[in-house]
Order: C-alpha cells, then structure tokens, then sequence
C-alpha cells in the first residue's frame, strides 16, 4: 500500500568523516555486511513502506552508486511513472556542485514541487536501520508538525571514538522538540538526531525558498534551531536496532554488530527484508584445512585457512594456515599463505602477500585502502 509521500536520500552528505573509505565511492555504496551498500537500507525501508517515488541526490564519485541502482528495479522502482530518480550533483545556477543540504534541496525544488505527495520523507546514508515509515509519518500528521524529526537514545559508552559529536534534542513530554545543540560530545543518556526528517511538502518549499533568499546554510542551525519557536518541530523515538555511521571505527563496528544473530534478525527482517542488487557467482569453497567461526562469508570466496568473528566479501582467497580474525575483507581480496589478520579493514582488491601480519585493536583497525598491495 503507497503512502502519501515522496521519499528523498542525501547519498553523498557525510563523506568527509569517513575520507579514508569514501575517496573512491560516495556514502551510499560503502560496501557492508558482505554483499550490501549503504543506500540499500534506505531504499529498502522506503519501498516496504509504500514509498513508490524516491529521488537520490549524488555528488562526488557516484559513478559506483548508479551502477549499483541501475533502474531501481531491486527496490521495485523501476516505473513507467514515479519510480527512481538519480539528481546529479549540481547547486542552484548551475554554480557548481552544492555545498549543503540547503542548496541540494534547492536544486531539485521543481522536483518537490511537482511532486503529488503532501509529505517529503529525508533521510542520509550514514543511518543503519530497519524503519517502517508509516509509523512516523502517522505520529508526525497526528501532531499536526511542521517537521518530525527522528531521534533514539544514546549513552557516551555506546561511541566507538571519543571525538564524536552530535546533534542532541530536549523533547517535551508531550513529544515536541524545545532545545537543540549542535555538535555535542555525549556526556549523559541523550536525545540523538538520526538525520530522518519528515517535513510538510508545502512547509518544505517555504523553508527552501526563504532559506536562499537569506543565504541559510545548515537547516538544523538556521531553520530549526535559529527558529524552533516558529514551527512546530514534533520528535519521533525510534526505538529498535539503529547505528550511525560517523567514523570508520562507526562502519567497522557497525560490519561486525551482524555476527549477532538477534541483531542480524531484526535489521534484515523486522519490517521487511533489505534489497540489494543481487550478484550472480559461484557458491563459497571451504578447503580440508579450512576453519570458520563466527562468521559472514559471501559466495565466491576460497577459504583454506582460518576466519573467525569475521565478514569476507565476495571473491575473498584466504591461503593455507592463515587467520583471519576480527576482521572485514572486501570484495576480490588475496590473503597469501601464513597471514595474519587481527582487526583490519581491507577494501576491495587489496593482496595480503604471505608471511604478513596486521594486527590492530578494538577502537582502532587498521584500514588498507582500494588496490593495496601488502
């Protein structure tokens, strides 16, 4: 059943915090979990809440972002109306690509105003979770907002790195927002912004038009923020499996958060499966000598070593009597003979030759770029 609402995915905002990984590909095609991308479960949770019109805004590197969306048919979006929009990467004036959300927005207002949908539905890359729009967007019409925002609670203990900051929100008690600061270390239990916003179609274009008269940047900052007493900025508590991902230690260990079963569960499975563009190869190989534990193996790897609490992407080659441990390799990776792996990330087709040995730790893994060889 379709909602009454356009569905718009930002696929590029937050590459820079993850620089290392996303100089080659934007957000929203990070490879994760072994044989997904960051924009599946975005999509996904868009299609399986009715959401039958999407527009993804890209900008740099999204060469591998298409590729992967192709017509969108995975997602059922592949129409001869509505469907699957890709926008590219340019702000208002043909100026050049856009500097922010603002501009980004801007750029495909005629999109948004065209649009038969009284209700846009934002949402980054950057968030892993299993959402049912619905729910949501019934919270945000029965309080009559003029925005909705999305936030879960979060304890300092739960980052993976200390130099973390975020937008925290005071909610009433009768579930509007009445404070927000921007860039926040956590030093409590905190009220944390998801970047899932649902806004009034109407209320959208106003705060678009208004914004590039007055030159706005930030709309958490200068819309919401600078004029929270003007609207009426209602806040949803999403209370299930979420993870952000603000850091490469954010995507390491959001990667690893799947060897639990009951997590793999709900976010694959709660309101519907995540679609992928499916890979046609040969089923996974396991040696005599192989051992495996504890890990996602992804078809087409040869394993002749050992892999534990481990996620091998696809066409993974581990060689004799090498482990591989706490670690996340990607796709057509080459681990030579009496390798030793311990809390690494490698990215695609990087060879490990024999007789290595990488070992980082916990909060810090060691990450080896695109085509490294070792």
């Amino acid at each position: 059943m379709s909602v009454n609402a356009l569905g718009i995915i930002f696929s590029n905002i937050h590459d820079e915090e993850l620089n290392e990984i996303t100089k080659c590909r934007t957000m929203g095609s990070l490879p994760f979990g072994g044989r997904y991308r960051l924009i599946d479960f975005a999509l996904s949770n868009m299609h399986n809440s009715g959401v039958t019109s999407v527009g993804v805004i890209a900008k740099n590197n999204y060469q591998s972002l298409i590729d992967h969306l192709g017509s969108g048919k995975e997602w059922d979006l592949s129409r001869k109306r509505e469907g699957l929009f890709i926008f590219p990467p340019f702000g208002r004036f043909n100026s050049g690509f856009y500097k922010n959300k603002v501009e980004a927005l801007y750029g495909i207002i005629d999109f948004i105003k065209k649009s038969s949908y009284d209700y846009i539905l934002l949402t980054d890359c950057d968030v892993i979770c299993n959402l049912d729009w619905k729910v949501p967007l019934a919270y945000h019409i029965s309080k009559k907002a003029d925005i909705t925002i999305a936030y879960f609670y979060k304890n300092p203990e739960d980052d993976s790195s200390n130099d973390k900051t975020e937008t925290i929100y005071s909610v009433s008690k009768d579930g509007f927002v009445t404070d927000i600061l921007l860039g926040q270390k956590l030093q409590k239990r905190s009220c944390v912004g998801t970047n899932i916003w649902i806004i009034g179609k109407n209320q959208l274009e106003t705060i678009l038009e208004d914004a590039m008269a007055h030159n706005l940047e930030n709309i958490e900052r200068d819309v919401f923020q600078k004029k929270l007493n003007s609207y009426k900025i209602a806040a949803w508590e999403f209370d299930g499996f979420i993870r952000k991902i603000n850091s490469l230690n954010d995507f390491f260990h959001a990667n690893l958060d799947l060897l639990n079963p009951s997590i793999r569960k709900e976010l694959f499975s709660k309101n519907g499966q995540i679609n992928t563009k499916v890979l046609d190869d040969i089923p996974a190989f396991y040696g005599s000598s192989s051992n495996v534990s504890n890990s996602l193996i992804a078809d087409g790897c040869l394993i002749e070593g050992s892999v534990e609490n481990s996620i091998l992407f696809s066409s993974v080659h581990v060689g004799n009597n090498s482990r591989i441990s706490n670690s996340i390799i990607m796709q057509d990776s080459k681990i030579g003979e009496n390798v030793n792996l311990d809390y690494v990330l490698a990215d695609k087709k990087v060879i490990f030759n024999d007789n290595r040995t990488l070992v980082g730790y916990n909060l810090r893994p060691i990450y080896i770029k695109k085509g490294s060889n070792v």
